[in-house]
């Protein structure tokens, strides 16, 4: 019988052993492993430690978990804050750790980088990681494609600054994970052994089709295999599958939209607690060579937004150009701040009953965290008020957003950007989010008690859909 294992190492030294099966200690984990993010990010919780746990900020950490016949590193780098938590009405005393990948030698790096007329962009991107210095992987043949550069190459100063322009300019994602750097383009076939995910491999639910600009996708639950990275490919095979609508309005579902065949993994989320069933990784996947026509979808009215005759040319060309800079869909940011408004743009739009203000609704504390008050935002023009649209999307950040649905939960709740439309935000009866329940109970058209992603998509959606009939 295959036993759920785990141990932790604390600047190179083991600190908890290797435990299986049910032990003394607890361990609860979540791990973000996202491309758009550069790095990755753990949630770490100890249960009964000692006071004195001799963890301090800064300290390396390996976390290792898995099953007894596969266990492996499933996170490595630093830790920024050492927390002592109580939860409420139990004894338990939780030692949690915040951390990131990479270490503080090579956190940010500086690079002094120049190649000569006609390098390719790989050749640059692999100078860049022997200056930081960090190990890389990635695969010369997805930038084939790609033109040599012409004029050569440059780069003086902050290493995931050059990496960033290098990935807006040549299309691909990058992330510092494992002590290594990945490096990928999601939508081309990558040459490696595909893994596969089925029923009789630890599939656990029913996977989940999506469309967005990167193509068909796929999100599906396994359990925990530390053998699955973000450069792997995944072979699946389902029998049923769930659509996630608020992908696939923007495009005809196609016959091969179905939950069988092999997919570039995008990004993962590990999520464990050794006193619980919750033993899993999330795969987020991309189907190579689906990618769909973006002028299509972002702008499917010869060049036109969405709303467009309801605002300004000053107002459409400035949500353009933000959008440019986010690397969003402009049509995306005109759905959502038209549903928040109401339909009017209007900067000092208000919702009775809350401070919420503006384009995006902007909450009193969300604004003073940006620098500025909702009352001041109020006072702004819409097209000065897009400063602060960008702002807060870049706080997001807004990597993370890889469809409409994802950059409307950007501004109504966060913590569903990337999740599946199943997946339940809020709910009437329990659970701490009873009160934001009663603040959007209209989302719950069907009266089931709770709100899931896919009720809070679908106004969005709805909010495009009908945006089309103002596209100018």
């Amino acid at each position: 019988m295959r036993s759920r294992a785990w141990s932790v190492d604390i600047n190179g030294e083991p600190y908890i052993s290797l435990q299986s099966g049910s032990t003394q200690f607890r361990i609860q984990f979540n791990i973000d492993v996202s491309p758009g993010s550069s790095v990755s990010y753990a949630d770490i919780r100890l249960y009964n430690l000692s006071k004195v746990s001799g963890i301090a900020n800064g300290s390396s950490i390996i976390l290792k978990a898995g099953y007894t016949d596969n266990i492996d590193a499933i996170f490595t780098g630093t830790i920024t804050n050492v927390l002592r938590e109580r939860e409420p009405g139990a004894p338990e005393i939780i030692t949690r750790l915040i951390c990131r990948s990479g270490s503080a030698a090579v956190d940010r790096g500086s690079a002094q980088v120049s190649l000569g007329p006609g390098a390719r962009v790989e050749e640059a991107i692999r100078a860049l990681a022997r200056e930081w210095p960090i190990p890389i992987d990635i695969d010369n043949e997805q930038f084939a494609d790609d033109q040599p550069m012409a004029r050569g190459y440059w780069a003086d100063g902050d290493i995931p600054t050059a990496m960033d322009n290098l990935a807006r300019d040549y299309k691909f994602d990058w992330l510092q994970h494992m002590g290594r750097m990945y490096v990928t383009k999601p939508e081309i076939k990558r040459n490696a052994t595909a893994i596969k995910i089925n029923q009789l491999t630890g599939m656990i639910g029913i996977p989940e089709i999506t469309r967005g600009p990167n193509g068909l996708g796929v999100f599906v639950s396994a359990q925990l295999n530390p053998s699955i990275m973000v450069s792997s490919v995944i072979d699946l095979k389902s029998e049923f599958a769930t659509y996630n609508t608020g992908n696939l309005y923007l495009s005809e579902v196609q016959p091969e939209a179905v939950p069988v065949g092999e997919y570039n993994v995008f990004a993962l989320r590990y999520s464990g607690d050794s006193h619980s069933d919750t033993w899993k990784v999330d795969i987020d996947g991309i189907r190579w060579g689906t990618k769909p026509d973006l002028r299509s979808i972002s702008t499917p009215e010869n060049g036109k937004l969405i709303w467009g005759t309801r605002v300004d040319e000053a107002f459409r060309a400035k949500v353009t150009a933000i959008a440019n800079n986010l690397s969003l869909q402009p049509n995306w940011l005109m759905a959502v701040m038209a549903f928040e408004t109401g339909y009017t743009f209007s900067p000092a739009e208000r919702n009775q009953g809350s401070s919420a203000t503006g384009l995006i609704q902007f909450l009193q504390s969300t604004a003073i965290g940006l620098g500025t008050t909702t009352a001041r935002l109020a006072r702004m023009t819409a097209v000065q008020q897009l400063d602060w649209v960008e702002k807060y999307y870049r706080a997001v950040p807004a990597s993370r957003i890889k469809n409409l649905g994802d950059a409307y939960l950007a501004v109504l709740f966060p913590a569903a950007i990337g999740r599946p439309d199943a997946f339940v935000m809020w709910q009437r009866d329990t659970g701490q989010y009873q009160r934001e329940y009663a603040a959007n109970s209209g989302l719950d058209r069907e009266k089931k008690g709770y709100i899931t992603r896919g009720d809070a998509v679908s106004v969005v959606n709805n909010s495009y859909r009908e945006g089309g009939k103002y596209a100018r």
